[in-house]
């Protein structure tokens, strides 16, 4: 059956396609050929993530949302559950945690995460979403996952054909790109196209005919580098290029400028912080 459009009259899952494939383009159009590419395109990240969990503390603004709607009996499903940012904290407060997890690095910090907190009920299932056996729960939450799903139409509607009771999804209100453009212009003459987000998400699911709700949250904390190493790596990976004396001198140079340093020696983007979003939709409320 062809899919109606949605509000607007747009069809937002088109809307999404383009947006995704245009990001993924300019990406590959300046990707160095030395820059380093892996099957598991989150190894080089993986470690990082972790030391950015570590960093955080929970219950975070998003997970204080959720967990008013959780019961001791639940059965939650993590879908896209990385190296295992809220798996403790929904171990520790239902039942039964299921986390599902495709890239094999980030399940490798994952499943040493869930050893070193003595968790004992999580499931960790290696698989892209929507896996072959759809699992089952009370309660599916997937934070931050979205925005590197093309296919985005399939990946809701398995989330709601798999919970019992309603489905969460965790994201920003703007995509991370829009913070690192100033350096994407400076390097590849270009602004950075942004991945869709939460307003597409919301416009997505009622396109779906999934009844979604969202509701925009302060950040407590912004994007924070330890020090200029820190974000040299990250920004020159978001740049797509391999190291360079040279080159790297230069975004020094841009960091210096471009980021405000703090005493300890920590840098962060300048202005507020940025919003995120809280959507949810409940299993027994149909259009």
């Amino acid at each position: 059956m062809q899919q109606l459009p949605g509000a607007g009259g747009y069809d937002w899952l088109d809307v999404w396609q383009r947006m995704y494939d245009a990001e993924r383009t300019q990406a590959e159009a300046v990707t160095e050929a030395a820059f380093s590419q892996q099957a598991d395109c989150w190894a080089p990240r993986a470690q990082q993530y972790t030391t950015v969990v570590q960093r955080t503390p929970q219950p975070d603004g998003l997970m204080q949302r959720l967990l008013p709607h959780l019961r001791p009996e639940d059965t939650v499903l993590d879908v896209g559950a990385g190296t295992g940012r809220y798996v403790p904290i929904l171990a520790r407060t239902v039942a039964r945690v299921i986390a599902v997890e495709p890239s094999p690095a980030m399940r490798a910090q994952l499943e040493q995460h869930i050893v070193a907190e003595g968790l004992d009920n999580v499931e960790v299932i290696a698989a892209t979403w929507p896996p072959a056996t759809l699992p089952r729960a009370d309660i599916v939450l997937s934070a931050h996952v979205v925005y590197s799903v093309r296919e985005i139409g399939p990946f809701l509607q398995a989330m709601d054909a798999a919970a019992g009771r309603a489905c969460y999804l965790f994201l920003m209100a703007r995509h991370m790109n829009e913070l690192f453009s100033p350096f994407w212009e400076r390097f590849h003459g270009q602004v950075r196209f942004l991945l869709p987000t939460a307003l597409e998400t919301l416009n997505v699911l009622h396109q779906l005919g999934l009844p979604a709700n969202m509701e925009l949250l302060p950040r407590n904390q912004q994007l924070t580098f330890l020090d200029a190493d820190e974000a040299l790596d990250d920004i020159r990976r978001r740049l797509r290029l391999a190291p360079n004396p040279e080159r790297d001198a230069a975004i020094r140079a841009a960091i210096k400028e471009l980021l405000v340093q703090h005493a300890d020696g920590s840098l962060t983007f300048p202005g507020k912080n940025r919003a995120s979003a809280f959507l949810w939709w409940d299993i027994d409320r149909r259009m």
